[in-house]
């Protein structure tokens, strides 16, 4: 008998003569193992209405990102491919009529009305939306049909399919406030004072029991990704880190509705091996919207100026800003605090800000005259002065953010890059006015948020490549460049990618290297047919969808 064994059982037979008839034995629990099984069992509970996970498509070419769900329109199911944005709150999808190679390439695919059996024509000709460049939009029909997303069916949903589109290259995929929606704008702006929202994608979700909350969040993982995720009705605990900091959504100032996914940012800073500085601003706190429809993080222009001289970008007359993409071995993370000193803190990695630019007959990397591969800076500052600070797809990677439209608060927390496992947790109404956990952060004082015009934002379109691509591009002025102070972030994440070292090439490694995942679905039918469309026009798109509900082709 091993001598371990031995004095096991001279253990336990000292216990038990300890006190005659009683064996008192030390028990422990596995926490977590524990919550997680509370977990499982809430979600037999909730059965239909229990949280579900629908992939995101990522092609990482064209304005580092472009993020889209495979879905079904109709009866029998004709199979499109929309842009997930929680800018906007209708769903649309092209009409045959609308593909035209003159002016849309109708990326994604189309939607045939004749050809469903279960399609109600609401309204002939009265869907329209104009988009920000001049003379982009999408005019047509509203339908209600069946629409699926992840093995889910709603049915008589009400969308809009374009029987005309002008410079717009993908439907959308609409999941923001219904008072968002281009129709009730419209109205509201012509003076209709009974105008009322129909009834979008996440009411009919949870007026059908689907899900349990108008809720949903969103993983986009970093920027060589070839997926995300979306879950509807919770949220996923594997993909970030801590805790949830819970800010509330700004109403507008003018009209007082929840419109849009505005929280109050505080500061925005710079870190470092030399430590962490927040940056001086007169613009300081503001409200940001949160804009998966955009690519880039839209920033005050003095902060801009700031950051684009610490990492030595360029300013080029076709592509804005543009930068080497190894950004010559800097790194560190731009630092985004919400509501306040002790508000939650996202940290963006400088190598995820830089986008690649593609050459789109070769599908080559741009190189400037050293060989150096250039990329766009995922960052801009406002083209007018009524133009809201958008936060999209350049921030979004690196923030998990739980949207709950019912309780109209934000969950936000440092993503963790690419994670495979999962860890649902249902977000259920509250009697209380809270439905997620963590702590809610609290503003001293909350700016007003502005409205903004009814037009989405879009892209601009160019071709060619950047003047600058024959001048070798140099490295940044570092923290000579900043004007702030010196400070410790005492809820920052700890262990962020690329915080600490740069790999080589990094955020260059798109086109080549993008991580190949089995649930990638359409991404290379999508791909192809976006080429496709750069081929037959010989365009390519510079502003990388800076702003907007889609890209532009």
């Amino acid at each position: 008998m091993h001598a371990s064994v031995s004095w096991a059982l001279l253990g336990l037979v000292s216990l038990c003569l300890a006190e005659p008839g009683i064996i008192s034995l030390r028990t422990y629990r596995n926490h977590e193992k524990h919550a997680q099984a509370l977990r499982n069992r809430d979600m037999e509970r909730l059965g239909k209405r229990a949280p579900f996970t629908v992939d995101l498509g990522n092609i990482p070419y064209l304005g580092g990102g472009f993020y889209y769900v495979n879905a079904s329109v109709g009866t029998p199911p004709q199979e499109v491919q929309l842009d997930i944005d929680t800018g906007s709150s209708d769903v649309w999808m092209f009409g045959v009529q609308s593909c035209d190679s003159t002016t849309s390439t109708c990326s994604g695919g189309a939607f045939d009305e004749t050809a469903s059996t279960s399609l109600t024509l609401l309204s002939e000709g009265t869907f329209k939306i104009q988009y920000f460049t001049q003379g982009s939009g999408v005019e047509g029909d509203y339908i209600a049909d069946t629409f699926s997303i992840g093995q889910k069916t709603v049915e008589n949903f009400t969308m809009g399919v374009a029987s005309l589109a002008v410079s717009v290259n993908t439907g959308i995929m609409g999941i923001g406030f219904n008072t968002n929606e281009a129709l009730y704008a419209s109205e509201v702006a012509q003076g209709i004072t009974d105008a009322t929202p129909y009834p979008n994608l996440l009411d009919v979700m949870k007026s059908q029991g689907l899900v349990g909350t108008r809720s949903y969040s969103l993983y986009l993982d970093d920027l060589d990704a070839a997926t995300g995720s979306i879950v509807f009705g919770g949220y996923d605990k594997a993909k970030f880190q801590g805790d949830l900091g819970i800010l509330d959504i700004q109403p507008d100032a003018q009209s007082g509705e929840y419109t849009s996914f505005g929280v109050v940012l505080s500061s925005v800073g710079v870190t470092d091996s030399t430590g962490s500085t927040v940056l001086t601003t007169s613009n300081m706190p503001n409200i940001v919207i949160l804009d998966s429809g955009t690519a880039f993080t839209i920033i005050p222009q003095d902060l801009l100026s700031e950051i684009v001289a610490y990492l030595g970008a360029v300013d080029d007359p076709d592509y804005s800003w543009i930068i080497r993409c190894d950004l010559g071995g800097m790194a560190g993370t731009l630092d985004y605090q919400f509501a306040g000193p002790t508000g939650p803190v996202i940290s963006v990695p400088f190598h995820q800000l830089a986008t690649p630019l593609i050459n789109p007959r070769t599908r080559n990397p741009i190189t400037d005259s050293k060989g150096n591969e250039i990329c766009r800076l995922g960052l801009a500052a406002p083209s007018r002065p009524d133009m809201p600070l958008l936060f999209g797809d350049t921030f979004l990677r690196s923030a998990y953010v739980v949207y709950n439209m019912d309780n109209r608060q934000i969950g936000i927390a440092q993503t963790i890059f690419n994670v495979t496992s999962s860890d649902l947790v249902a977000i259920t109404a509250a009697t209380d006015t809270q439905d997620l956990p963590g702590s809610v952060a609290v503003v001293a004082s909350t700016p007003a948020l502005t409205a903004t015009q009814d037009v989405a934002l879009q892209p601009t379109i160019i071709s060619g490549i950047p003047t600058f691509a024959a001048t070798a591009i140099g490295t940044g002025n570092g923290d000579i460049a900043l004007t702030g102070y010196k400070t410790t972030y005492s809820n920052r994440a700890t262990n962020i990618v690329g915080a600490t070292a740069t790999a080589k090439g990094a955020g260059a490694g798109s086109t080549s290297t993008a991580k190949k995942n089995a649930s990638a679905g359409g991404v290379k039918d999508f791909m192809c047919g976006w080429w496709r469309g750069l081929l037959v026009q010989g365009l390519l798109v510079t502003a990388a969808s800076l702003f907007g509900a889609g890209l532009i082709i």
